[in-house]
């Protein structure tokens, strides 16, 4: 299934300013801000599909927009065509920023395969695969852990979440990084801060209107 109509929206939105929503994404992904501003619901209702709010870093915050829905696997893009892959809001994939994760082949007992997420700690070992520099299939071994109940706000609605980590342990690569999700009842990430490769800072991702599967 493609979802076409929302390049039209992608154009329209980019060229309405300098300052872009979209364009903000990769052109402030280095600059460090304190903190950035939410993304609008006025924002958020001109694009009338999927979307979440994004950011590199500390950069300002952008919207990015779903494309596909392929295989279980969606994949979002900006006007700057990063392209984010995401599996149960798992990033799997993303490329468009030169030093790019090219696939993520999880732990057959990941979340993202199960959509259960652990009362207790349990080990992972995924396999991470880069271009620029080309690395193929890095074991990495994970953590993944609850951490604690939070009560967040979206878009003015607060929701009841569980907020999990999951967090390197030592690799080939000596890449440490640790990823938080919050979870909400339903068991789906609202809210994320994930790592996706060792030389681009983490991306920060909020679901701002969910995909409803046809």
């Amino acid at each position: 299934m493609k979802i076409r109509p929302y390049i039209i929206y992608l154009i329209f939105l980019a060229g309405c300013a300098n300052d872009s929503i979209y364009s903000e994404l990769l052109k402030n992904f280095t600059i460090l801000v304190n903190g950035p501003q939410d993304i609008s619901q006025e924002q958020v209702d001109k694009v009338p599909y999927a979307s979440m709010q994004a950011r590199l870093g500390n950069s300002e915050n952008s919207l990015i927009v779903l494309e596909e829905d392929k295989d279980n696997t969606l994949k979002w893009t900006t006007s700057n065509y990063v392209k984010i892959y995401t599996q149960k809001g798992f990033v799997i994939r993303l490329t468009g920023l030169g030093n790019e994760l090219q696939k993520i082949d999880l732990d057959k007992n990941h979340p993202a395969n199960l959509t259960q997420y652990p009362e207790d700690k349990i080990a992972l070992t995924s396999f991470y695969s880069f271009e620029n520099p080309q690395l193929f299939r890095l074991p990495v071994k994970t953590i993944f852990s609850y951490v604690k109940d939070e009560t967040i706000t979206i878009l003015g609605k607060k929701i009841e979440t569980k907020v999990f980590r999951e967090e390197s342990l030592k690799n080939l690569i000596s890449w440490e990084f640790e990823n938080k999700y919050w979870v909400n009842k339903d068991r789906e990430i609202v809210k994320s801060i994930q790592y996706f490769s060792p030389k681009n800072p983490p991306i920060h991702l909020l679901v701002t209107k969910k995909y409803l599967k046809p």
